[in-house]
């Protein structure tokens, strides 16, 4: 009963997806929907996720210190 449990978590699991159809113009046919299969086990798909994340998250920072240094540098310019 507890194998039977464990291979019932490792099967994938089916979501149901919209994409966009184009033609080869170019001109959009209207939304398809379709099945994509999610494996629990799959860690490669969610990396990219993770990595996503990670990216983004170093960018606002970036952001946010050049907004900082350049309000700083605007703050600096008053005092002459």
């Amino acid at each position: 009963a507890q194998s039977l449990s464990e291979v019932d978590a490792m099967l994938p699991r089916r979501v149901k997806r919209k994409r966009m159809r184009t033609d080869e113009n170019g001109t959009e046919l209207g939304w398809e929907e379709y099945f994509d299969y999610h494996f629990p086990n799959d860690e490669d798909a969610n990396a990219g996720n993770l990595k996503i994340l990670e990216m983004a998250a170093k960018w606002k920072a970036r952001q946010q210190a050049q907004a900082e240094s350049s309000s700083s540098d605007d703050d600096d310019s008053d005092e002459d």
